[in-house]
C-alpha cells in the first residue's frame, strides 16, 4: 500500500500531536519529528518494536531488513507536520448549557463503538505536578498545600458533574459539529441532543471553555492554555489572534518550544520563534532543563 502520513492529537490529557507513517503492516511515530519509533508486524501476527529512525541520521537501533518500507517512507516523507486526519471530538458538555465544556477523546475512523464510561476531564498526567497558576497563587492558593492540576481538574470537572455528559462530534474544516447518529455513542446523552449540529462558535478554541461566570476561572483556564503553549501552537486551525498569543506565551518556555518546533503549522514572528530557539541552546549547554512528558 501507499504510506499514509497524518498526525494524531493526544488528549485527555493532551500532550500534543503525534506525527504518524503508516506502510499497512508497520509504522512510525514521533512526538517532535526528529526521533521516529518504528513497529512492525513480527511475522505471527503481532506488531511489535523494531527499531529507531532519526532524521538527518538514519536508522540507528534495528535492522534494516525488518522494516524496509517503512523506512523508505521515512525517507520521502512530505514536509511536516502532517495533516491531523483525528476530526472526530469527544466533548465532555457543560451541565448547565448542554454545550462542549472540554476536550476528551478524538478519533481518526470515527467514535468507538463501546460507550465512554469515565467522562472525566484530565488536564495533565497523574505523574506531573509542576503545574503552577499565578492565578490561583494570587488567590492564596498555595501550590504545595493544593496541587494546581487538582485545582483546575476540580474546577472544570463540576461544570459537568454530578451526572456528566459527554458528546462525540465530526468537525469539518469550518468547525461545525455534527453529532454522531449511534444511540450508543455519547454518555448520558439526551435522544433529542444525538444528532444535533452545532456551530464552530459553540466549541472551546483550544481545550476547555473559558468559563463566563467567574474571574478566576477564566484566568487559571488562561493559566493552563498558556503552560501549554508549546504545544498547542501545533493545532493548524487555530486564528491569527490566538496563535500569535499562544506563541509570545510559548517562547517564555523555550525548552518546550525547541523541542516541538519542528511540528509547528505556523509561525507568525520568525525572529521570535527562533530567538527562542537559541535561548533554549544556551540553557541546555548550562544543564538547565526544565520537565518535558508529552511522550508519557
Amino acid at each position: 500500500m501507499y504510506p499514509r502520513y497524518y498526525g494524531l492529537r493526544r488528549v485527555n490529557p493532551y500532550r500534543g500531536v503525534m506525527q504518524v507513517v503508516d506502510v499497512g503492516d508497520g509504522l512510525a511515530h514521533s512526538f517532535d519529528g526528529q526521533t521516529w519509533h518504528l513497529r512492525a508486524d513480527d511475522g505471527y501476527g503481532l506488531v511489535r518494536p523494531v527499531g529507531v529512525w532519526e532524521a538527518g541520521v538514519g536508522l540507528k537501533l534495528g535492522q534494516a531488513d525488518v522494516a524496509r518500507d517503512l523506512l523508505d517512507a521515512l525517507e520521502t516523507m512530505p514536509a511536516l507536520p502532517f495533516p491531523i486526519f483525528d476530526v472526530w471530538e469527544c466533548w465532555l458538555l457543560d451541565k448547565q448549557s448542554g454545550q462542549p465544556l472540554a476536550l476528551l477523546n478524538t478519533a481518526r475512523d470515527g467514535p468507538p463503538r463501546q460507550v465512554e464510561k469515565d467522562a472525566s476531564w484530565y488536564p495533565f498526567v497523574l505523574t506531573y505536578s509542576a503545574f503552577v497558576s499565578s492565578s490561583l497563587t494570587r488567590a492564596g492558593i498555595a501550590a504545595e498545600g493544593t496541587l494546581h492540576r487538582d485545582k483546575l481538574a476540580r474546577m472544570v470537572n463540576d461544570c459537568a458533574r454530578p451526572n456528566p455528559m459527554a458528546q462525540w462530534f465530526k468537525r469539518g474544516q469550518s468547525g461545525v459539529g455534527q453529532g454522531d447518529t449511534e444511540s450508543n455513542s455519547g454518555t448520558r446523552l439526551p435522544y433529542e441532543w444525538r444528532t444535533r449540529t452545532l456551530p464552530n462558535s459553540a466549541f472551546p478554541t483550544l481545550l476547555v471553555h473559558d468559563f463566563d461566570n467567574s474571574r478566576l476561572e477564566q484566568s487559571v483556564i488562561a493559566d493552563y492554555h498558556a503552560w501549554l503553549a508549546p504545544i498547542l501552537l501545533q493545532w493548524p486551525r487555530l486564528d491569527d489572534a490566538t496563535r500569535n498569543h499562544l506563541e509570545e506565551q510559548a517562547c517564555n518556555n523555550p525548552t518546550w518550544l525547541a523541542r516541538v518546533h519542528r511540528l509547528l503549522p505556523k509561525v507568525r514572528d520568525q525572529a521570535r520563534v527562533n530567538a527562542a530557539l537559541v535561548a533554549a541552546r544556551l540553557l541546555a549547554a548550562q544543564g538547565i532543563t526544565h520537565e518535558i512528558w508529552i511522550e508519557n
